[in-house]
């Protein structure tokens, strides 16, 4: 089944970083190391919103494909073999119906 073969991360990831937060001591003499660390800090705070993007992403296309799977199944258990035909054939029987009940209605 599809479901086993995808690999989600684990929900971990969402949480690291959060108890490795850096604080930005004023202790730091120049401006330049502190540009610097704040720019790192950034950076890591970046790449840790890349991960869970990409743990999202993964979680979406799983969820899609096994809705896919769920609702052929569905169709298929349902309506036995050729499914799409005969949803077609129901569509275009009620589309007639009711266009003959509006007709002898109308009196044409």
């Amino acid at each position: 089944m599809l479901l086993r073969r995808a690999h989600i991360p684990q929900e971990e990831v969402f949480l690291a970083g959060i108890e490795d937060a850096v604080v930005i001591d004023d202790g730091v003499a120049n401006a330049a190391d502190r540009a610097r660390l704040h720019h790192e800090l950034l950076q890591k705070e970046v790449d840790l919103l890349r991960a869970r993007l990409d743990i999202i992403r993964s979680q979406v296309v799983v969820v899609a494909k096994s809705s896919v799977t769920w609702a052929n199944a569905s169709a298929r258990s349902q309506l036995t073999s050729y499914p799409c035909a005969k949803l077609s054939a129901l569509a275009a029987g009620s589309f007639l119906v009711t266009r003959a009940l509006r007709s002898l209605r109308s009196g044409r």
